[in-house]
Formats: structure tokens, sequence, C-alpha cells
């Protein structure tokens, strides 16, 4: 299966997004996950939307700020920036967010 990920000139560039962008790539290369994963909406409203992705990333997008509920024990910060935040399942030792090479 080929898994491309698209990225934006505007958005790594002109936008200043290089860093952010970077650290999501690679929480998504380190879970394995592709177009074929699986997804479960934990929450979906107005000013939130809540994804698990594979049962190894939480994704939330939204000004909503407070989500901790929806957040399993076993789950750990990986990024955060304006409107969205990642959890990773934790797995021990873990390679911190932006620093993936």
């Amino acid at each position: 299966m080929i898994d491309a990920t698209m990225q934006f000139y505007d958005h790594v560039f002109d936008w200043d997004l290089k860093q952010e962008i970077s650290a999501l790539s690679a929480i998504r290369k380190r879970n394995g996950i592709h177009p074929g994963s699986s997804l479960s909406i934990l929450k979906a409203e107005g000013d939130v939307y809540v994804a698990a992705v594979d049962d190894k990333v939480i994704t939330k997008i939204g000004p909503r700020y407070d989500v901790g509920s929806l957040i399993p024990p076993g789950f750990s910060v990986a990024a955060r920036g304006e409107g969205y935040c990642v959890w990773e399942k934790s797995s021990g030792l873990r390679v911190p967010a932006g620093r993936y090479h």
C-alpha cells in the first residue's frame, strides 16, 4: 500500500508550521498510521472533535480545552498547538515529539 502524506508548501514555509507538521508526521509514522487505519469518533460537537486512530493515537481539534474525561489512562500528550492536541498510547520509552528523525 502506498502511503503519501500531503503537505502544502504554504503551510510548511509561508505559515511557519514546519516544526508542528514535522512532529505530527513523526507521530503518524511512529504509530504506523495509514489511510486504512481504523477511526473511532469519541466526541463531535460544535467546539470539539475527538477521535481515536488504531487505538494508538487520540486527536482533538477545536477550541474546547477540557476533554480529559475522553482520554483514557495510558495516553500522554505527544503534540499540541493552537486548537489541537494529540495523545499517544504510552509504551515505555518514547521519543519526544519534534525530535524523531
